[in-house]
């Protein structure tokens, strides 16, 4: 099986999402925009001539969220925050649907973990308690809401919702791939180790071969005094991370609950 470092690319165009049949629109300027919209997204995302026909496409219809947001995108990718926001508010003036982005967006990218959970809570209403899924389809936008909550150190109520959402989806058999991860890794915070551990049980039985559950797990044991299995779960994180790939990344920005080998690494040297 040859290596494979999971890599996640967060806030693509969501071209699904913006998938829209222009000859619903009965107006002429939603007609306009979003056959001008279909041919931008035919154009490299981010080229002159992609960008160029979404300004047309919004002159047509200032208020065309799928043009808005798909123009957003390459501004998120170069960093220009600014430029990025400035359109993403305005999609969702036009249409609150664009609160997952935002939400999303502002989490990953811009650590605004304030005004992300705003975002989401507020569509987590609108859509009573079904807010959707990130941009990159690996979260249901519940667990982003708890990662918010547990970033702004409200653990009891970051567990809440992650405890909502991963019942809600076991029920479904459609939890994360990550969700037991960020469980566990908020129990090691407040200090219930084990059931900290549990969780993260739980997600090596979800994904097997993840080295930073492994790290968690070794922290784990190690605080409840369990040292053969601390250095086992770190040795089993550390060949996992080297000599398979699997671990935490993403290409713009630190993932959460990411591990570096360095933190393994440094575990392992007490053991010495």
């Amino acid at each position: 099986m040859r290596c494979l470092i999971l890599i996640f690319l967060c806030c693509l165009p969501s071209i699904v999402k913006a998938q829209t049949n222009c000859d619903l629109y009965k107006d002429r300027a939603h007609k306009t925009a979003c056959q001008l919209y279909w041919k931008a997204i035919e154009y490299n995302q981010g080229s002159n001539k992609s960008q160029e026909l979404f300004q047309q496409s919004l002159q047509a219809c200032p208020t065309f969220g799928p043009s808005l947001h798909e123009m957003s995108v390459p501004y998120l990718k170069r960093g220009d925050f600014y430029n990025w926001k400035q359109l993403m508010d305005r999609a969702v003036k036009a249409d609150p649907i664009w609160l997952s982005d935002r939400g999303w967006c502002l989490f990953k990218f811009l650590h605004d973990y304030k005004n992300s959970f705003n975002d989401l809570k507020r569509l987590y209403d609108i859509n009573k308690g079904q807010p959707g899924y990130s941009g990159d389809g690996d979260y249901d936008l519940r667990i982003v809401m708890a990662l918010n909550q547990r970033q702004m150190g409200n653990y009891s109520t970051a567990l809440a919702y992650f405890k909502e959402c991963i019942t809600d989806n076991e029920k479904k058999n459609g939890v994360g791939l990550f969700d037991y991860l960020h469980l566990g890794v908020t129990r090691m915070m407040v200090k219930d180790y084990k059931g900290a551990i549990t969780d993260l049980d739980r997600e090596t039985k979800k994904y097997e071969k993840l080295a930073d559950t492994y790290y968690y797990l070794g922290l784990c044991y190690k605080k409840l005094g369990q040292r053969k299995n601390a250095f086992n779960s770190f040795t089993k994180a550390y060949s996992l991370f080297t000599k398979t790939g699997y671990h935490r990344n993403d290409p713009y920005c630190e993932e959460p609950d990411k591990v570096y080998l360095s933190d393994i690494e440094n575990e392992l040297k007490t053991f010495k």
